[in-house]
């Protein structure tokens, strides 16, 4: 009897991953079918230096927002990492910006659904429409004692997709804890607490509009704040009320997945601009074709296969990740190093890919319409990041090494 009931479970188990699986393809197709608009919209975006709202709504109304959000609240909980990268990859492919605010905005519903289950029916009370930011970079913050909970002061960086957002997530709060000394803690605010300070002025990935939140004095609830520590463990308190084993993951380790994960789709729509570009250009006396110098075939055919090793990296340690978690077994030091390598290197190796099809653009690479120098200027921003920095793969020299791990990103 024991036995039937097992393989009853196993095989509904089995029978809803196959769904999100379906899901998952669904909502990539709807990725892929927005190449035209995002493209189109690409130069404009960046002069605004935020996303359209046209774009923030289709992506809304196609569900990317929903891949990680708890399913008592409207969301799929997909796996983590894959729906990143498989959706954030076709985005990328016409507009880098555009793919890193769906993986970042996403990525916060997941995060959101680890605060307690009184924190969760603040933010999504309003429905499952309900979107949130965040910064982990405090420039300046104040932390007192109010009333069951903190009053708050403070300004953090680097938010994007800010302006859509009706609350946010803002980390780096010093809370002092009983017979101890402060503990760094995470908070949720929502809008109407927190005003945006519009300071995005970067180089890449310019339409992300990454600015700044501010919030001067206002109170947070006990309910919404949790040790970071919780975080980076996967034992956030809210655990306990979503059971999917996306909620048991670390950020230590994990994180980075929504950095990395329009990295692929960045390269690899500069690599179809340069190709789309070499085949269409005419023969002339005296000049010879992009496409017929072997060089230049040399270096197409090497950043295509880097750009396809660092895709199958990101998926390869996505797929060990969410199998590990959904056994029940935990994501040990040694596996949350060898993803922090793997999101590092698989940047690097899509930074190279585009930094050869640059190379092989000449004068037409830098006209303003051409989408390989926005590639360009969007992976030297994205692998800027120090989530995306290749000194976040020392843990895995050190585990090989018999050293302590570093934790990180």
């Amino acid at each position: 009897m024991a036995d039937s009931i097992a393989t009853a479970s196993e095989a509904q188990a089995q029978s809803s991953e196959g769904a999100k699986d379906h899901l998952l393809e669904e909502l990539v197709q709807r990725a892929r079918s927005m190449y035209p608009r995002l493209r189109e919209r690409a130069g404009a975006a960046e002069r605004m230096r935020r996303l359209p709202a046209e774009t923030m709504t289709e992506f809304a109304q196609a569900d990317f927002f929903k891949t990680l959000q708890p399913s008592r609240y409207g969301g799929y909980e997909l796996d983590y990492g894959t729906s990143q990268v498989r959706i954030g990859t076709e985005l990328a492919r016409a507009c880098g910006s555009s793919s890193w605010v769906f993986s970042i905005t996403a990525c916060h519903s997941w995060i959101a659904g680890m605060f307690p289950l009184a924190a969760q029916e603040d933010v999504w009370s309003a429905g499952p429409e309900t979107l949130l930011g965040s910064s982990f970079a405090p420039e300046q913050v104040r932390v007192e004692p109010a009333g069951g909970g903190v009053k708050l002061w403070g300004q953090w960086k680097f938010s994007s997709g800010v302006d859509f957002a009706q609350w946010v997530i803002l980390g780096g709060l010093p809370i002092a804890c009983p017979g101890g000394q402060p503990e760094l803690h995470w908070c949720l605010v929502p809008l109407g607490d927190f005003r945006v300070l519009d300071t995005w002025h970067a180089a890449g990935l310019r339409a992300t509009g990454s600015n700044d939140v501010v919030v001067e004095g206002a109170w947070v609830p006990a309910h919404r704040l949790v040790p970071a520590r919780a975080f980076y463990e996967g034992s956030g308190p809210g655990t306990a009320a979503n059971r999917c084993h996306i909620f048991r993951l670390p950020l230590s380790g994990c994180f980075g997945y929504n950095l990395a994960a329009p990295a692929p789709g960045i390269a690899q729509g500069a690599l179809e601009a340069f190709c789309e570009r070499a085949k269409n250009q005419p023969q002339r006396v005296g000049r010879p074709r992009i496409a017929d110098n072997e060089l230049n075939q040399l270096q197409v055919a090497e950043a295509a296969v880097m750009i396809e090793c660092a895709s199958w990296l990101l998926l390869r340690d996505a797929r060990d990740l969410n199998d590990t978690a959904r056994r029940g077994q935990p994501i040990n030091p040694a596996m949350r190093a060898l993803n922090r390598r793997d999101l590092a290197y698989a940047g690097q190796l899509c930074l190279r890919a585009v930094d050869l099809i640059n190379s092989m653009s000449g004068a037409h690479g830098i006209d303003e319409d051409n989408p390989v120098q926005r590639s360009f200027r969007d992976l030297h921003a994205l692998t800027a990041h120090i989530g995306m920095q290749w000194r976040n793969a020392a843990g895995d020299g050190q585990y090989r090494m018999g050293q302590t791990i570093r934790e990180g990103w």
